[in-house]
């Protein structure tokens, strides 16, 4: 029995051993430095070789607004929030007024009273004028006797004095009425910036685009020119790239882009170059 064992040992290790040596030829003739060299065949064409260019850039709007007040105040209420597409003409967020309505009121009662004394200024205009035209008569007719020697040379000067006097009297009456009229555009002129400061209290949407940033809330104070909101139109997206200068020969605008989205690795949108920046970072 131990001899049967031992020469079926042998056996099996030899079996095993012809299964190594025949899977190593294989490997060798197959896949190792004799196995044949693969040629693949193809069709030869003519083609253009074209050099591309990568660079990473950010995403930016070409056409964009910040709305915000023109005067110093508290934000009342704002209507809208960011990624919310508006149009044209909506309202977006409101001041508060403060006493805009009291400046308005108080201008109305100074227009009023500026009318009324243009009213007097024309009363007492046309009575000047009425005096001066009968003191022009009494010196015609006293000028006439004074010829005839009706009457003294100094009643002619009194009389003379009166019509100079009427004359300056006309003068004056003709400057208040000129100065009740300049009085009455300058008052419509500061009631109307007051009326357009109401108006600005209430910020309406230039064009049709996104809001892209909420930088204030209800209740808070901001200064003249500070932006509340800021838009952006969808239409004018651009990529603004930086590339190395060493490779940036022969960009130049209209040709073909390709841009890759990190949100969208896996689609290529197209587009075209369409300005090159003549200003380059110092280290590029």
């Amino acid at each position: 029995m131990n001899l049967l064992a031992v020469n079926r040992r042998r056996v099996l290790v030899g079996v095993a051993l012809l299964a190594l040596t025949a899977a190593l030829a294989y490997v060798a003739v197959r896949m190792g430095p004799l196995a044949p060299v693969r040629i693949t065949v193809t069709q030869v064409t003519n083609d253009r070789i074209t050099p591309s260019v990568f660079g990473i850039g950010t995403v930016e709007a070409r056409q964009s607004w910040q709305m915000g007040p023109t005067t110093v105040g508290r934000v009342l209420r704002v209507h809208v929030d960011v990624g919310e597409r508006v149009k044209a003409g909506q309202l977006l967020l409101e001041m508060d007024p403060v006493d805009l309505e009291q400046r308005l009121h108080a201008q109305d009662a100074a227009l009023s009273r500026a009318a009324s004394l243009r009213v007097a200024a024309k009363a007492q205009l046309a009575d000047l004028a009425a005096r001066r035209e009968l003191a022009a008569s009494n010196f015609l007719r006293q000028q006439e006797l004074a010829r005839q020697h009706f009457i003294s040379p100094g009643a002619l000067e009194s009389r003379q004095q009166e019509l100079a006097s009427a004359d300056a009297a006309l003068q004056a009456g003709q400057a208040n009425l000129q100065v009740a009229a300049q009085d009455i555009e300058r008052l419509q002129s500061e009631r109307a910036a007051v009326a357009l400061q109401r108006q600005n209290i209430r910020l309406h949407a230039p064009a049709d685009a996104v809001v892209i940033s909420r930088d204030a809330e209800v209740g808070s104070t901001v200064l003249a020119g500070q932006p509340i909101l800021k838009l952006a139109e969808p239409a004018s997206l651009w990529v603004k790239m930086r590339v190395d200068q060493g490779r940036s020969a022969g960009l130049a605008a209209g040709l073909k882009a390709s841009v890759v989205l990190r949100s969208q690795p896996h689609m290529a949108l197209p587009g075209k170059v369409a300005r090159i920046e003549v200003l380059a970072d110092s280290v590029t």
